[in-house]
């Protein structure tokens, strides 16, 4: 009945294109006139491509003044590559002519009489990009942050580049971004963040995502897309915001690509390679990587438990690391069927390899400085997962290049496999134990995509969606305990856990915009479907969820000149309970931590506002606002304490969270050898919750700033500081972090090479320490990264590299 549905809306928005849709030879006059005239001379032409004088269709023509190359006008030529410029004023000008896949062609002394009103340039003839020499040389790259009306686009340049292997190591670079101990993206501080790849949902890609920002290359990536208040054109998900990741597509002809080796401290090991192939309507792109990891650690914690009688003091101290190998390839072919229709295959897959090991002393005193029992756990484990992801998209255009239908669908499947082993050590004979913990799943899904994008005038557009996303997971999670009498282990059917779960998700989605000379507007709403089932098979215990959630958004700007604008942005988002918070299975690996998940939780709302100016130049800008996030039923981690000292920890919807501040991000270049960019913001953060006994509220600072400098002899040094403040959590406080890397790199071979050096955390200070009070309990904890990541990493390109640019 759902597919019935689901044909009968494309049905609907067909048979909208086809009743109100434009005659296919009426183009939209595209107008970026910078400051409009009443009257004035006529500018026409057609552009065509050497040498067989073909049509190039959609190029961009530029009218610059003569005297100072500031933009008078400009236009997009049509499909059959003919271009009008009207109310030209009389003088003399430079037409520039650009177009992906071709040479910038400028024409000079351009002149328009005041006597005259029609000037007739004939054919412009480009070049192709092919045509150049067979080694192109980088003229440049840029690190520039564009601000859209509801999202905010960073560049992906060479800086940056440079010292990035990942894309996580690309994110801890990005203005308001930032990541946890574990490597989960944050922004703004705070977790809860949807991140996409190419706008589909980056659990296609593997269940873990630290893992799939690890083995993703870096010199893979376009751009990346920050998204503090989405409009409904995105996910509804992520309270925080959304993170988009777009790959690089290349449209130029012929043959380039790259290759990238990193050779590191503590078997940190990164090497890659990526080849791009395009010859007339097809496009053939492939990309291979592998890395070896290594990071070692030391935790501690400190817990006063008053819930007894007694109090009893716990101390936890230990250390322990994590290492392991990923193989990451990905091809994908892209056809042009002609100007209009256009297909793309994709296929990816990655192979993860994990070890880690900790070894923790617990000691518990009943009276001050005496300990009362004591024991030692060992844990040695290791796992494996794979999965492979399948894609298949079709665009087709109208006559108006705006005008367009997309459908995009991802299939993955996938599995892992994992075992740990328990070896806890004690004077005590009864807190001596030995443990197997064995665990397997398999997962897939399915995601499909369609968009409509209709421009219904010059400047208004609609555009509507649909979303389906249906996956499903099958998880053992076998526990043993070994019989000191037999030696051998048994099955532990009390914390043991057999579950099965799945979801599907439909959602539907519509947004308007509207542009004038000044003000901008786009309104939209997004509606889901959401349906999760959970199996505890093991307990023979089933239940599910659903959720009908509505998203609004709504986005204003207002120009204030040639690249000054101010907007304001309202998102509502939901945050919805994941299957492992939802799932009540307990876990034993840390017998004085334990956890658990909450079959109760309902989604979290929250409501985000933002105010700002942005003013973006080639040489640097800036980008204010005022932001605010409320939620009344925020999901977080809730610690209680029973009489025997141990700790349960569980999602819940607590109570109400407020955060409020500034917050900026800039870039600058400063003469020819430096060039900074970064954010900063200041903020109060608040948890609150009666019912929980909670009332935490704290004022704080956080910011990160990168720093280029070029120095003689083609080298150039970076430098990277990142600070995330300490904010209000639910029963406590989590203080600041601080994270400083720095390198130096250096171009040879005609810039065609790169060698670079780099060290990260370069002061050992990637350390989380938090404080939890209740009536119950007080608890201290640190958590420490203990190794210092320093490599040395050569990158050589080859072929058609770039289509052009500017130097940032």
């Amino acid at each position: 009945m759902k597919n019935v549905r689901f044909l009968n809306i494309i049905t609907l928005i067909t048979l909208c294109h086809t009743v109100f849709a434009f005659p296919n030879n009426y183009t939209f006059p595209v107008n970026i006139t910078k400051t409009p005239v009443t009257d004035g001379g006529k500018l026409i032409g057609k552009v065509v491509e050497s040498p067989a004088n073909t049509v190039v269709s959609f190029a961009t023509v530029a009218l610059l003044a003569s005297r100072d190359s500031t933009l008078a006008n400009g236009v997009v030529a049509d499909e059959n590559g003919v271009f009008t410029i009207t109310n030209v004023s009389p003088g003399n000008y430079i037409l520039r002519v650009t177009n992906m896949g071709y040479q910038t062609r400028v024409v000079a002394n351009v002149k328009v009489a005041a006597e005259g009103n029609l000037v007739d340039l004939g054919n412009i003839v480009l070049v192709a990009e092919a045509q150049k020499l067979s080694e192109v040389l980088v003229k440049g790259e840029r690190s520039m942050i564009v601000d859209d009306i509801d999202k905010k686009m960073v560049t992906i340049g060479k800086d940056l580049l440079a010292n990035s292997n990942n894309v996580s190591d690309l994110l801890e670079k990005i203005p308001a971004v930032s990541l946890d101990e574990n490597g989960n993206p944050q922004v703004r501080g705070k977790g809860n963040v949807v991140v996409l790849i190419d706008g589909k949902p980056s659990n296609l890609y593997g269940s873990d995502l630290p893992t799939i920002l690890q083995s993703f290359p870096a010199n893979l990536i376009e751009r990346i897309d920050v998204m503090t208040t989405p409009s409904a054109k995105y996910e509804g998900e992520g309270a925080s915001g959304v993170i988009d990741i777009i790959t690089k597509k290349s449209k130029i002809r012929g043959t380039n690509g790259g290759m990238r080796l990193s050779l590191g401290n503590k078997n940190n090991h990164n090497a890659s390679g990526n080849l791009n192939y395009r010859a007339g309507k097809f496009g053939l792109n492939a990309s291979l990587s592998g890395n070896t990891r290594a990071m070692t650690w030391k935790r501690t914690l400190s817990r006063d438990n008053f819930i007894s009688e007694n109090t009893s003091h716990l101390e936890q101290s230990g250390k322990g690391g994590n290492n392991g190998n990923n193989t990451f390839g990905r091809v994908g072919m892209n056809y042009d069927i002609n100007e209009k229709n256009s297909l793309e295959l994709g296929m990816n897959y990655s192979r993860d390899n994990s070890r880690n090991n900790s070894n923790l002393l617990n000691e518990t005193s009943l009276v001050p400085g005496v300990v009362s029992e004591s024991f030692r756990r060992i844990n040695r484990g290791k796992g494996n997962g794979n999965n492979v992801n399948f894609n298949f998209d079709y665009r087709k255009k109208f006559a108006d290049k705006d005008h367009q239908f997309n459908f995009t669908s991802s299939y993955s499947l996938g599995g892992s496999d994992g075992e740990s082993y328990y070896m806890q050590e004690s004077a005590i004979d009864s807190l001596m134990r030995s443990q197997q913990n064995l665990r397997h799943s398999n997962r897939k899904s399915l995601f499909l995509n369609t968009d409509y994008t209709w421009p219904i005038t010059p400047k208004s557009t609609l555009e509507v969606g649909l979303r389906s996303r249906m996956s499903s997971n099958d998880n053992t999670n076998s526990f043993y305990n070994m019989n000191r009498e037999t030696g051998s282990y048994e099955f532990d059917q009390n914390i043991s856990n057999v579950f099965a779960y799945s979801d599907a998700t439909y959602t539907g989605l519509m947004t308007f915009s509207q542009k004038t000379d000044l003000w901008g507007m786009r309104a939209g709403l997004r509606v889901t479907d959401y349906n999760q089932n959970i199996d505890q098979i093991s307990i023979g215990r089933e239940f599910g969820v659903h959720f009908l959630t509505l998203v609004p958004s709504l986005a204003l700007t207002r120009k204030l000149g040639e690249s000054s604008q101010m907007k304001l942005n309202y998102s509502r988002r939901v945050q919805r309970p994941e299957a492992d918070w939802l799932n009540p299975y307990t876990d034993v690996s840390d017998p004085r931590n334990v956890k658990s998940g909450n079959p109760n939780l309902r989604p979290e709302f929250t409501h985000k506002a933002e105010m700002g100016y942005s003013n973006y130049e080639s040489s640097g800008g800036f980008g204010p606002s005022l932001f605010m996030d409320y939620s009344n039923n925020a999901i977080t981690q809730i610690r209680t304490i029973d009489e025997s000292g141990i700790s349960l920890t569980r999602y819940d919807n607590v109570g109400r969270e407020l955060a409020y501040g500034l917050e900026t991000d800039f870039s600058q270049k400063i003469g020819e050898v430096l060039k900074i960019n970064g954010s900063g913001r200041f903020f109060r953060s608040e948890v609150v919750s009666t019912l929980a006994q909670i009332n935490n509220r704290t004022w704080s600072y956080s910011g990160n700033l990168n720093a280029f400098i070029t120095l003689p002899a083609d080298f150039r040094v970076s430098a990277y500081v990142n600070y995330e403040g300490p904010r209000a959590i639910a029963q406590g406080t989590r203080e600041g972090v601080f994270i400083a890397n720095m390198g130096i790199r250096k171009d040879f071979l005609e810039k065609k090479a790169t060698i670079s050096f780099n060290v990260q955390d370069i002061f050992l200070s990637r350390a989380y320490k938090s404080q939890l009070n209740t009536a119950t309990y007080s608890q201290n904890s640190y958590w420490q990264q203990t190794n210092r990541l320093v490599n040395l990493t050569f990158q050589y390109r080859f072929g058609k590299i770039s289509a052009g640019g500017n130097d940032a």
